[in-house]
């Protein structure tokens, strides 16, 4: 205790009450010893900065140059960010020109695969932030509910682009510990360019798969420390 009143100057009374509110908002626990431990609900608030580390992982950076290498298609890794969907990390083939978003991109959240994704499989609080600035017709927002319901019930989005003819993106998520979607892995699918859809589709989902595995440990590790 004195160190971290040393550390943080703060007088072991202000120290108390400052443990006092993690405990009981569930962030801090107390074993039998009298020694305090993080819960996994700190890991829960923090997903986001896992996330970022994720996206600048070499682990993640090896498995999406991989799938571009095997299958000739882009793909980016997107999540949610202040209310918008924003890509983190892309990877495109290296010979072949291609259709892909680049780091920073804000992706429209009714009609981008990764947002849409987003929006069927977070939380609610995150699929709210996301949605509450939109003014919704009544056709628009019953073509939204039919659009996630198939997307919740068949575990990842593919979606037909409005604009651009032979575009399909795929999205598949990425989990987090608490069992919800925290960022979406997607190929923009050019089908112009050679390659198995299916197949494609496929090593897209196993991709996300391995990047949940990851994120778990990142989390995990952080609770180490």
């Amino acid at each position: 205790m004195s160190e971290i009143v040393e550390s943080l100057n703060l007088s072991f009374n202000q120290l108390f009450r400052v443990i006092q509110c993690l405990e009981d908002e569930g962030y801090i626990r107390q074993d039998d010893r009298r020694y305090y431990h993080l819960t996994s609900k700190i890991l829960f608030s923090s997903q986001p900065y896992f996330i970022e580390q994720l996206a600048q992982s070499a682990r993640c950076q090896q498995l999406m140059k991989s799938f571009t290498w095997r299958t000739n298609q882009p793909c980016h890794l997107a999540a949610i960010r202040d209310e918008q969907v924003r890509v983190l990390a892309h990877s495109h083939p290296d010979f072949t020109p291609a259709i892909s978003a680049k780091n920073g991109s804000l992706l429209n959240t009714v009609k981008s695969s990764s947002a849409l994704l987003l929006l069927a499989l977070s939380s609610a609080q995150n699929s709210w932030g996301l949605i509450r600035h939109y003014q919704l017709d009544t056709p628009l927002r019953s073509t939204l509910f039919e659009t996630l319901a198939q997307i919740t019930t068949q575990g990842f989005a593919e979606i037909p682009h409005d604009r651009i003819e032979g575009l399909t993106s795929v999205s598949w998520p990425v989990f987090g510990v608490d069992g919800f979607a925290q960022a979406a892995i997607t190929c923009p699918w050019f089908n112009q360019l050679p390659g198995d859809y299916e197949e494609a589709k496929q090593e897209l989902n196993v991709m996300a798969q391995a990047l949940s595995q990851s994120l778990s440990e990142l989390m995990q590790q952080g609770l180490k420390k």
